[in-house]
């Protein structure tokens, strides 16, 4: 009850009496509790979902989760998002994919299933840009093949767009979609578009990291080519000219000693190329496991540069995939540079598991170098460093002028991940 207790006065404004208004307010806690709750539900899901971008490895395991998040908590059983087909050729029709879904049952789950823009309900989104509300859904021929004959009280769907500016962009649409009970009501419609927004952003959020991270690698590998093989065929054509000069001018040359440098400049040149056209293969550690990549990795580069490369690991390593993505690049770092600078014949590569630690071990039989002489702030051996001590390890390096050098990594064995070999 809400009580408010007013004075009353006469015409002398001398005190007469009070004024008690006694008011029955539970409708309205009611309801502001309710409104309340809604709040902290949203709060809670949206938490949930930006918590699903975070952890999840790739958009379609984030698409999943979110489904997840939402279709409980608006009593749906039936969930699915499709996106826009950014492959599509400019004179071909634009289509959107099935990216992700729940309770739906597709007849062939390893084919991609498409909708065309001309399809009246993507259509009717992408002109419209607001929900629609579709009862009686199983008749309503605007639907996808997909989704009719499905025995839906109501259907909602969403779409997914990003604002930037005055501009926006149509990334797909969101359907959430219920088999019994009463339609969605106007606040669940208001609380599922902020949902859809918040996916939306996440989404093109996901996109720009990832095309960042691709334009980045592609510079870099661009200066790596420039830096390495174009600055070998440089100097391979260099070579060759004077060679050719002097024999024209009639000096004297050794021409034993001449091709030796020209082999072993082209020899070397291949050598980056392979290593090149390595890198730029998409190399998923958590997918195969650090020995099937090392193996790879061997086999596909020094295998074929005509050095000898060996790797004995131990059965059953039990590591995390962090650290294990940490000792991979480890290793790829070192490997880097015996290629590129060591003029080694041979690598061997050891993978040692302890009571406590799993051990890496990279020994070469090149030309060596002396570790103080080393510039400490050179990105190969800074980026070595910062695995380390990502994975909370301990390197070793250990070298000398023409005896090889040996790199020891140790980090500490996780007893609970799943063993490397049989992860594989």
């Amino acid at each position: 009850m809400n009580i408010r207790i007013s004075p009353l006065s006469n015409h002398r404004d001398q005190d007469s009496g009070h004024l008690i208004v006694w008011q029955d307010v539970t409708k309205r806690r009611i309801a502001e509790d309710a409104r309340q709750r809604a709040r902290d539900e949203m709060f809670v899901l949206l938490n949930a979902i930006s918590s699903a971008a975070s952890n999840s490895m790739d958009l379609v395991d984030f698409l999943i989760e979110s489904i997840y998040q939402i279709v409980l908590p608006f009593r749906s059983q039936i969930g699915c998002v499709f996106l826009m087909d950014e492959r599509f050729k400019s004179d071909s029709e634009p289509r959107l994919f099935l990216a992700s879904h729940f309770g739906l049952s597709t007849e062939a789950p390893d084919e991609v299933v498409t909708v065309a823009m001309s399809n009246p309900l993507a259509q009717w989104i992408f002109e419209n840009n607001q929900p629609l509300l579709i009862e009686n859904a199983p008749n309503d021929l605007r639907l996808p093949p997909i989704l009719q004959g499905i025995a839906h009280s109501c259907l909602l769907t969403l779409p997914l767009m990003t604002q930037a500016g005055s501009d926006s962009k149509f990334l797909g649409f969101l359907c959430i979609a219920k088999k019994e009970g009463p339609v969605f009501s106007q606040d669940e419609v208001v609380r599922l578009t902020m949902i859809s927004d918040h996916i939306a952003t996440l989404i093109d959020s996901d996109r720009r990291r990832k095309l960042a991270i691709a334009l980045s690698e592609r510079q870099r590998l661009l200066r790596d080519l420039h830096d390495s093989v174009s600055q070998k065929l440089y100097g391979l054509v260099t070579l060759t000219e004077a060679a050719q000069a002097a024999l024209e001018a009639g000096s004297s040359i050794n021409p034993p000693q001449v091709l030796a440098k020209i082999g072993e400049s082209a020899r070397q040149a291949v050598k980056e190329m392979r290593l090149f056209l390595y890198q730029m293969q998409p190399i998923e550690v958590e997918k195969e496991g650090l020995i099937s990549v090392l193996h790879h990795r061997l086999a596909a580069v020094e295998g074929r540069a005509d050095i000898k490369a060996r790797l004995l690991a131990d059965e059953n390593i039990s590591l995390s995939q962090q650290k294990e993505v940490a000792l991979y690049f480890i290793a790829q770092e070192a490997l880097n540079n015996v290629l590129r600078h060591a003029h080694a014949k041979s690598i061997t590569i050891t993978l040692k598991q302890g009571t406590r630690n799993v051990i890496l071990e990279i020994v070469d039989d090149g030309i060596g170098f002396d570790p103080k002489k080393v510039d400490p702030g050179g990105l190969g051996l800074r980026n070595m460093k910062e695995r380390v001590l990502q994975a909370d390890g301990k390197l070793k390096i250990l070298s000398k002028h023409n005896e090889g050098t040996r790199i020891v990594v140790t980090v500490p064995r996780d007893q609970s991940a799943v063993p490397i070999k049989r992860r594989r």
